[in-house]
Parts: C-alpha cells; structure tokens; sequence
C-alpha cells in the first residue's frame, strides 16, 4: 500500500492511496459484505475509530474522513483478493499518520457490561467476563430500545460489524455475526453471536456498529483474554 494523500489537519480530509499487487495496481477484489474495500482510521489510543468504504478511480482508492483531534493514528485497509477461498482471512495493510498540536488522550476503558447509542442499549450477554486466548467462544450482544428487542436492519449485507483492535499491537480482525436462521432474517431476539479466537492474551477494544430505525448505530466495548 502507497500513501498518496494523508489528513495533515483537524477537520474534513480524504485518504488516498494506491495497492500494488503482481500486475501493478490492484483495483479489483472481491465484494465482501457489498464492498471491494473496507478501510478503518484509529488514534493510537484506540479511540476515534471511523469505518470508511473508499472509491477507486484511475487506480487511486480515495475516501473522505473528518479528525478532530491531534495525536498519532493509523490508517487500515482490508480486502479480499479474487481466487482466495471463500471464508479466507482478507488481506490487512496499514500506514500511520500525525496531527499535530495539543492532543487529549483517552485511556482505554476498562470492560464494562452494556453501552448506549442514542435511544438503543447494547448488552454483552456475559457481562465482563475474560475470555480464553486461543479458545473459540462466542461473543453475544443484545440490542435494546425501550426495554425491548430492537428491529434490527440490514447493514452492509450483514445485521451487525464488530472491529476488535488489540489494544497491545493494534492489530485488526473483522467479525460478522453469526446466521440467526436460514431464512437470513433479523434475529427475533436482538442478539448478535459472534465466532471470536483471541490469539493473544491482553485488553482489546471492540467497535461494534448496527442499523436500526433508519440510523446506523455505533457502541465499543473493551473485553481482556487472558
């Protein structure tokens, strides 16, 4: 990946870049969750976090994205190269960046058991329990509005996205909720399952974004593997 343009300044700005593969350019890659490319911008202290879809044109993948605060983030990309097997691990590449200036730091969060987005409240169904490094679980959330099980919307071809950082490395995995049922329907329920194996012990930070009333929603939760 070749950094073309970086925000340089708080506010509006866009990410250019360029990926390089065996033939020159690589422009084409297949549709994962309706998008050839799914791009993220991270503060180093793991807040700020913005889920992008960058265009192509001319060989250059461009988006637009807002900063609003200084300090040192990263820019990643994730993509899903064409003859890779279905369910293959997508291809990650990153590029940090700087705003200068006075920064105002967020200590990461230590876990706790629900967060909230406007009107909706999200619950991890274990509460703060530490999970097992290395052990295939599943990470359950229910979304609540009013008390309720919310109606839950199609959201880039899934109900749900969940972007964990290692807080330690910063490094990526992107997971999608696991099927409620063979009809494709939005869980009854609310509750979004999804298939985590932490490799490393450690705090992560976990973004997790739905739709719902018309309005895409987003809540982070900070789990520790031990």
């Amino acid at each position: 990946m070749e950094a073309l343009a970086l925000p340089t300044g708080r506010g509006p700005g866009r990410v250019s870049l360029r990926v390089t593969g065996p033939d020159g350019a690589a422009t084409d890659f297949q549709h994962v969750h309706t998008k050839p490319m799914h791009m993220y911008v991270l503060r180093d202290d793991l807040s700020h976090y913005q889920h992008l879809h960058p265009e192509v044109a001319d060989g250059v993948w461009t988006a637009p994205v807002t900063v609003s605060d200084g300090g040192a983030y990263r820019v990643y990309i994730e993509f899903v190269p064409h003859g890779r097997p279905a369910g293959a691990d997508p291809t990650v590449l990153g590029v940090p960046f700087v705003i200068a200036g006075d920064t105002s730091m967020v200590p990461v969060p230590a876990p706790q058991a629900q967060a909230r987005s406007g009107p909706y409240l999200v619950r991890r169904l274990d509460g703060t329990a530490d999970l097992v490094s290395g052990t295939p679980t599943a990470l359950r959330f229910q979304v609540l509005r009013d008390g309720r099980p919310a109606v839950l919307e199609p959201y880039l071809g899934a109900y749900a996205h969940l972007s964990n950082f290692e807080v330690r490395t910063q490094g990526l995995k992107h997971l999608h909720p696991i099927p409620a049922g063979p009809d494709g329907a939005a869980p009854p329920d609310a509750v979004l399952a999804f298939h985590a194996a932490f490799a490393e012990r450690g705090d992560k930070r976990l973004f997790l974004q739905f739709r719902a009333g018309g309005t895409t929603h987003q809540v982070a939760f900070t789990v520790f593997s031990i």
